[in-house]
């Protein structure tokens, strides 16, 4: 997601306060042709992530809807349905964020990819700013797909060719080009391998997923992120097809629902927790044991919170709670900069020595994953999304260990 400018907010004044962007400039249409021409020139100028995929004609099923492919594909269009990739158009802080700034065609390329589910195309920058595209109407738009998000064509269709890992020997209704880079999870780089900042801008796209895995443990040995977030089962790929190994297609991450409807795939977290009460020390364990990239990752605002609570004989709090952020920090005014990051790296850990308040008998150790802070939602109105979920909760008593 690109993250926007979003407390540092107010007016400035004086003489040395820039003028704001004039905002996209809407261009009067060539003809089709011309325009979707001048659209793929731009677009082949610019990053991976800042072109939308180009679909080409309709593969020989007739459509590109997930509803389409899940007539057949009965249980990966059911794992997709709760994939936060279904909800990457209509999620309500995307939505928020848009409203922002003129940098809205550059959030489209990830969280809409298909050229047909974007209702503007870009075709150039005015003095070479994001904020000032020049645009022309998609006359092949399709609302009704772009509000699939990440749908299953987005990863499946290239220039009207259905793409995938191929299963040698078995023959498909429709045309599958066998594709190795399905079975890497190098398209998942596209977007989660996105990182850049413009000068004067209060916005970046700050996703190092791919480069956090590249420089970790499991891309030595080989594990890529399908070998995690769409791992294996037995059944059949489509309706009357023969069980198989096939790969599960609800790519889960956070845990963190979308909206309050929404029930993302179960998936144990990355980070283990371990606590250890040892005389006047509770000793705090914190283990990246299973994500194969910075934990956390993704959006920069996304972090984990610890906190360590003590009472007494009576059940009362005593002292004051520990607590540890991980994560990253950011300035995004003037302009977007990472102050620090306190992520956790592929198998990495922390120690911390927490002194054991006076009269203490027991206490509780609580790990909470969080998306966006309070005040953030509050400045966006979103104070009724999902915003954090807890991880871990863990109990201890002098002398105790847990888990």
């Amino acid at each position: 997601m690109w993250t926007l400018l979003l407390l540092a907010c107010g007016p400035r004044s004086g003489p040395d306060t820039p003028s704001p962007p004039t905002g996209p400039v809407m261009e009067q249409s060539q003809g089709e042709a011309a325009d979707l021409a001048a659209a793929r020139a731009f677009s082949a100028s610019r990053p991976l992530y800042e072109q939308p995929l180009d679909e080409g004609a309709l593969p020989d099923t007739g459509s590109l809807s997930a509803a389409a492919c899940g007539a057949c594909h009965v249980d990966h269009f059911a794992d997709w349905q709760r994939s936060t990739h279904a909800r990457a158009w209509t999620d309500a802080q995307l939505q928020a964020e848009l409203t922002k700034s003129g940098n809205r065609w550059l959030c489209l390329n990830c969280h809409s990819p298909l050229r047909v589910q974007q209702d503007l195309l870009a075709i150039g920058l005015v003095d070479g700013d994001v904020e000032r595209p020049r645009l022309v109407a998609n006359p092949d738009f399709d609302p009704d797909l772009r509000a699939e998000g990440v749908t299953c064509a987005g990863c499946h269709v290239r220039q009207g060719v259905i793409h995938g890992p191929g299963h040698p020997g078995r023959s498909a209704p429709h045309a599958v080009k066998a594709d190795p880079a399905y079975a890497s999870g190098a398209l998942c780089l596209r977007c989660h391998q996105a990182e850049v900042t413009y000068p004067g801008k209060g916005f970046a796209c700050a996703f190092d997923t791919g480069a956090t895995w590249a420089a970790g443990p499991a891309a030595a040995a080989g594990q890529g992120c399908v070998d995690c977030h769409m791992q294996t089962t037995t059944r059949a790929v489509a309706v009357g097809g023969p069980l198989r190994s096939v790969a599960q297609h609800g790519f889960p991450g956070s845990g963190i629902p979308k909206s309050a409807d929404h029930q993302p795939v179960d998936f144990a977290p990355g980070l283990d927790l371990e606590a250890v009460w040892q005389g006047p020390t509770v000793t705090v364990r914190s283990i990246n044991a299973r994500a194969g990239h910075s934990l956390p990752t993704g959006d920069p605002e996304r972090w984990v919170a610890l906190r360590l609570t003590f009472t007494d004989a009576a059940g009362a709090p005593t002292g004051e709670p520990w607590t540890r952020r991980i994560g990253q920090t950011w300035r995004w005014w003037p302009e977007a900069e990472r102050l620090a990051d306190d992520r956790l790296p592929a198998g990495g850990r922390l120690e911390d020595r927490v002194p054991v308040p006076e009269g203490a008998v027991a206490a509780t150790l609580i790990a909470e994953s969080h998306r966006l802070s309070a005040e953030t939602a509050a400045y966006h109105k979103l104070e009724d999304i999902p915003r954090m979920i807890e991880t871990h909760r863990l109990h201890l008593t002098p002398g105790s260990a847990a888990p």
